[in-house]
């Protein structure tokens, strides 16, 4: 029963941190472009 209940906070922190992960890498290219735009 804990090893389930361990998983699956594990599980729910791993999607919280591929959401934050997914996020960002899409706010690093948001910029890189406006910045691209501006130096162009």
């Amino acid at each position: 029963m804990t090893i389930d209940l361990e998983l699956e906070r594990h599980k729910r922190t791993w999607e919280g941190f591929t959401r934050l992960l997914k996020y960002g890498s899409v706010a690093v290219i948001i910029i890189l472009g406006l910045l691209a735009i501006f130096v162009v």
